[in-house]
């Protein structure tokens, strides 16, 4: 088995020595010869044996099918239990999906009989399914390295003379089926080529080629202009939108500036501390009331009327609910007046929020109007 190894391992360093040399040809027919091992799943422990197969290839419909028809033989062991010395003949459809430059890959599959010799019990023949994967590739002109690795499926269960128990089935088909896994690795000789490819063939290939190619750059090329224009038209969509918000915001705040008299203003002053009376929120949460909007659009005149002056916003809450709790809570209101001021234009590199939480109150926290007084939004400008 070792020096079978060997000899193996010798013949595919030779092919893949001269793959680069070799020029594809279309194999019409060839014959070959193929060894290797196999293995049953019949009565356990089954061992590793050899197996030889002869065969003529002949092609059907080129280049996607072609047919074998080979004579092949094993001789299957199971340890103390078994041993069944086995003739095949079979018939397998050999299918190409792709070819490439010098290599065929394939699947296969067919039909066949098998024989046992010298066992005490004669059981006729067998029927049996062969199928698998394999490959092609010429390491001469006239010669070909193959490769080929399956699964012979036997329909019955007299292969190794043996019957099966209901706890011992067929591991792929689940009944009482013998079978065996096998590969193969040989060389094949061809008895006709049509050479190179066909000039028109060539021509066609070609051509497909190209015209491939050029479907895919026109492709790439069409989808990265509708991105672009995706792109554009979002950034001018948004530019749009921007505008018709600030125009909305200054004409809103202009029409406040006119209902309101001049004690309604805030003033800014530097140092100073202005406190937004009205700004209330959703209990526990973050969510600013509708009618808060009456002094954020006062705090938004005042920012407009002092381009210069940068403020920090900062939140206060009562004593009700934990330290960390209202910690958090603080600084997510201070934060969601400053996205208010952001929406309507104010410039965010003006504005920082800080969050005291209920460690700076101004009043009792004893009673609800004493808490209301605590729960507060200040500016202080910097």
């Amino acid at each position: 088995m070792k020096r079978f190894i060997v000899c193996i391992l010798l013949v595919m360093a030779f092919g893949v020595y001269n793959h680069v040399q070799a020029q594809y040809e279309t194999v019409v027919h060839a014959w070959g010869f193929s060894a290797g091992g196999a293995h049953g799943t019949n009565f356990g422990p089954d061992q590793w044996v050899l197996q030889y197969r002869a065969y003529m290839q002949h092609e059907l419909i080129y280049p996607m099918l072609s047919g074998q028809l080979g004579l092949g033989y094993t001789n299957l062991i199971g340890t103390d239990s078994y041993k069944a010395s086995t003739g095949i003949a079979d018939f397998r459809l050999l299918y190409t999906p792709f070819s490439l430059s010098n290599f065929d890959p394939y699947l296969y599959g067919g039909f066949g009989v098998t024989k046992r010799f010298y066992t005490t019990s004669s059981s006729g023949f067998l029927g049996l399914v062969p199928f698998g994967v394999g490959a092609q590739t010429r390491i001469s002109p006239n010669t070909l390295l193959t490769f080929s690795a399956g699964y012979s499926l036997s329909l019955s269960d007299n292969l190794d003379g043996i019957a099966r128990s209901n706890t011992d089935l067929n591991p792929l088909t689940n009944k009482k089926q013998d079978g065996f896994y096998g590969f193969t690795i040989g060389l094949a000789f061809t008895l006709g080529s049509s050479g190179e490819p066909k000039k028109n063939e060539q021509t066609e290939a070609e051509a497909r080629r190209v015209k491939q190619q050029a479907d895919a750059e026109a492709k790439r090329v069409k989808q990265q202009a509708d991105v672009e224009a995706r792109r554009v038209k979002q950034l001018a969509d948004a530019q749009a939108l921007r505008v018709k918000q600030q125009a909305d915001a200054a004409a809103k705040a202009r029409l406040l500036a006119e209902k309101n008299d001049r004690d309604t203003l805030i003033i800014l002053v530097q140092g100073k501390t202005v406190v937004l009376r009205g700004v209330n929120f959703e209990f526990n949460k973050a969510t600013l009331t509708k009618d808060s909007e009456r002094i954020l659009w006062r705090a938004y005149n005042a920012m407009v009327a002092n381009p210069n002056v940068r403020v920090v916003i900062t939140g206060h809450t009562d004593n009700v609910g934990g330290q960390e709790f209202n910690q958090k809570l603080s600084l997510e209101r201070a934060q969601a007046v400053k996205n208010w001021l952001i929406e309507k234009g104010i410039a965010s590199n003006r504005m920082r929020t800080v969050g005291r939480g209920e460690n700076e109150p101004v009043s009792s926290n004893e009673t609800e109007a004493g808490r209301a007084e605590n729960r507060r939004m200040e500016f202080f400008v910097e």
